[in-house]
This record gives structure tokens, sequence and C-alpha cells, in this order.
């Protein structure tokens, strides 16, 4: 009888490892773009210049403020952390297909993507959403600069981390119909927090001013009370991952996406804020249209 000891033993079956590293490494990139965003975010609250100044040490600023006829350095920072924290986003949209496309989608991938989900979907939302509603105070936005105030995009972080913690404690339970028909899970995904404050940060720089854009402070008061709430609720959401199962479904996101571009290219600051508001409230009236059926 021979005796086989655990450092014998492979944790992971040669032949299955490798085809986990693909989508590993889109969720690796998820989770270093949300750490850099957070990380700049917090180097100090007049948001871009931590960025602009990283993109100088790589020396790409000057090209990037050419090829896009920017003038200003930090709005070419603002612009540096978008690009990065939508790549990260892009990433951790196709981390799931490239799973399943390869055979690899196990317990260990969806974890590792809750993890970076948590840094990108709640730190780095949260840090940005700070940072923006101290500079919106500054410049006598709102209830102008209020410490309580100012800090309740924190609250992402634990709405985060409570919907993810929920989510991968259910993810092997058949925890209500939502599945069934298809709307994919419980509450806000915690993305869709780094959707709404890149998108009002992106506003500030390019378009807003304390002038034309004070309905920005009171899209950041809905983004940190409103938004984290909705995040750790129980009300259906559809999502963005999941495709082909249901035709009805996939059509149904389709003529969402199309109705948000046609929002944020022709609606204006009222366009912008009805594409943020449209998804939670698609998946409302989703969830309505199918208890009637």
């Amino acid at each position: 009888m021979r005796i086989t000891f655990p450092f014998e033993m492979p944790l992971i079956p040669s032949s299955v490892s490798w085809r986990a590293w693909p989508a590993n490494l889109l969720t690796f990139c998820n989770l270093g773009a949300g750490a850099m965003v957070a990380w700049w975010a917090a180097s100090e609250f007049d948001l871009g210049w931590a960025a602009s100044e990283w993109a100088a040490t790589m020396g790409f600023d000057t090209w990037l403020m050419a090829s896009f006829g920017i003038v200003e350095r930090r709005v070419m920072g603002i612009l540096v952390m978008l690009g990065v924290w939508m790549f990260g986003l892009f990433c951790d949209v196709l981390d799931g297909a490239v799973a399943r496309a390869l055979g690899a989608d196990g317990n260990q991938g969806a974890w590792l993507d809750s993890m970076a989900d948590l840094v990108s979907g709640g730190l780095a939302p949260a840090f940005v959403g700070v940072a923006l509603m101290k500079e919106w105070g500054a410049a006598g936005l709102g209830l102008g600069s209020v410490m309580w105030v100012d800090l309740l995009p924190m609250l992402l972080l634990p709405a985060a981390a409570w919907r993810l913690a929920r989510y991968a404690g259910e993810a092997g339970q058949a925890s209500h119909d939502a599945s069934e028909v298809g709307l994919d899970f419980e509450g806000i995904p915690a993305p869709f927090s780094a959707v709404w404050w890149g998108l009002l940060l992106a506003v500030w720089a390019f378009v807003g001013g304390a002038e034309s854009a004070s309905w920005l402070w009171w899209g950041g008061l809905l983004g940190g009370t409103v938004l984290p709430f909705w995040m750790a609720s129980r009300f259906p959401q559809f999502g963005l991952k999941q495709w082909g199962q249901f035709r009805w479904m996939d059509m149904a996101r389709m003529g969402w996406f199309l109705g948000v571009l046609i929002l944020l290219a022709f609606g204006g600051a009222g366009g912008l804020v009805l594409a943020l508001i449209s998804y939670p409230m698609m998946g409302a009236i989703l969830h309505r249209a199918l208890l009637k059926k």
C-alpha cells in the first residue's frame, strides 16, 4: 500500500488549471484598475491631479492632451482615471464569458470576481464619491461642504460588501424565481456604482460648472444614499453578463442599452440623470411585469 502525502496531490487538475488563467487575468485587471482609481481619488480631493502626475511619469500626458484637445492637465488626469476604470469594468464583463467558454467557471473564479468587484465597484466609487462631494461643496453646490453629507458615498463600500457576500453565499442555492424568468440576481450589482460615479465625474470634468451643474450634487446625494440601499436590497434585477438563456430578456437588455445611448447622446443633463436611474427602474418594471404573468 503506497502512502500519498498531501504535497503530492495537485489542488487543481493540470488539464483544467490553465483554462482558468485567461478569465483570472481579466479579473485581476478589474481589481488593479479599481485599486488605481481608489488610490488616485484618495491622494487628494481635487480629482485629476494625482492621475495626471502618473500619466506624466509614464510619458504619455502630452500625447493624451494633444490627441483629445485637452487644455487642462486636471481634465486630462480625470480622463486617465475614467479610461482605467472603464477598462476594468470591460474586463469584468468579459471574465465570466471567457471562463464559461473555456470550461473553467468554478467557485474560485466567482469568489475572485466578487473580491475584484468589491474594489472596483465599492472602494473606488466610495473614494471618488467623497472627493466629488467635497469638490461640489467647495464650489457652493447643494448644501455646501457638510462633513456627514460628504461622507455619504462611503456607504457604497459596506453595501457592495454585503451584496457580494450574500450573492457568493447563495450562488449554489435556488434563492428565488428571478433566475428562472430572466432576472439574474437580487439588488443592483456593485459595478453599477462605478458607472454611476464615473458618469458624474465625466460630466463634472468636461461639461459641468458651479453655475450650470448644480444638479450634480443631487445626483451625488442619490449615489450616496439610494444607490447603496438598492445594492443591498432584495429587489430583483437583470444582469448584463447572462445572454442566450431567455430571448425576450436579451431583447429587453438591447432595448435598454440603445435607450441609454440615445439619452446620453441627445438628452443633455436630464438625459444623463434618466440614463443613470433607468437601470434600477428597468429591473423594477420587468419584475412587476413578470408578477402579473
